[in-house]
């Protein structure tokens, strides 16, 4: 989720900035206002959209929680390398870890639930 989001923030920005800039220039140009505006507006509009969903905040928050559940799957890595392992103090950490991001992180969309299940369903 994360990468996707960054990439769809990416390409609105991107996008965005190119159409306006392009507009300066076929403005300039062309001298023709309608030109301008038409690639103005079709930029400003992608911007809105971008903000509108909020893609920059989503990648956020994705990443937070794919860095909070790195950190677990590296301490479990720890304790199979021999370190010590006090499963109390581990599961009371990871509920709370769990809790936070489930209350404070976007929901799993229902096509990447879909995929996970597929791959990882019982046989």
């Amino acid at each position: 989720m994360y990468r996707g989001f960054r990439r769809k923030n990416f390409v609105c920005n991107l996008s965005a900035g190119k159409l306006i800039i392009s507009a300066a220039v076929a403005g300039e140009i062309t001298l023709n206002p309608v030109v301008m505006a038409t690639l103005t507006g079709v930029g400003l509009t992608l911007k809105a959209v971008a903000s509108l969903k909020k893609y920059d905040k989503k990648t956020e928050q994705a990443n937070f929680a794919r860095i909070e559940y790195q950190k677990v799957l590296d301490e479990i890595r720890f304790y199979l390398r021999g370190e010590i392992f006090d499963e109390k103090v581990f599961l009371n950490r990871l509920k709370m870890i769990d809790n936070f991001v489930t209350d404070h992180c976007m929901e799993i969309p229902l096509s990447i639930s879909k995929k996970y299940e597929k791959t990882f369903a019982p046989l």
